[in-house]
């Protein structure tokens, strides 16, 4: 997923299933599909753990704001170190709300959410939201 931009193709519909946990580098993948590959539609699927809620978030938190941390709509991303359900490939495990959130800040709109773990999202207009 890190080499996409050598196909120098773009798809009217990407699958990305049961791919995010097994990346070392999880934005940077996304990031990449958005720049490179998605023309339209992106369906995304990844094992979620932790809270299943979500919730939306000011723009931005005072410095010596902590307790915004230990709300269960604040994305988190589990870092495996080791192993999860035996599989020495699995590196990270996010929360919906991280999901979506790491969705929305590489481009991409949600639209949809048929199941737990699916977003059916489409290439946003404002792009990365320009963030550095």
């Amino acid at each position: 997923v890190y080499e996409v931009e050598k196909l120098n193709e773009r798809f009217d519909l990407v699958l990305f299933m049961g791919v995010l946990y097994h990346l070392r580098h999880p934005l940077l993948a996304l990031d990449l599909i958005y720049e490179h590959v998605a023309g339209g539609m992106l369906v995304f699927q990844s094992m979620l753990r932790g809270s299943a809620g979500s919730e939306e978030l000011k723009e931005d938190y005072d410095f010596n704001e902590t307790e915004i941390f230990k709300r269960p709509g604040f994305p988190v991303m589990h870092f495996i170190e080791k192993k999860y359900a035996d599989d020495p490939t699995n590196w990270w495990l996010p929360n919906r709300a991280c999901a979506e959130a790491m969705l929305r800040s590489a481009g991409f709109e949600i639209t949809a959410h048929p199941e737990k773990e699916v977003f059916i999202c489409r290439k946003s207009e404002r792009g990365w939201q320009g963030r550095d």
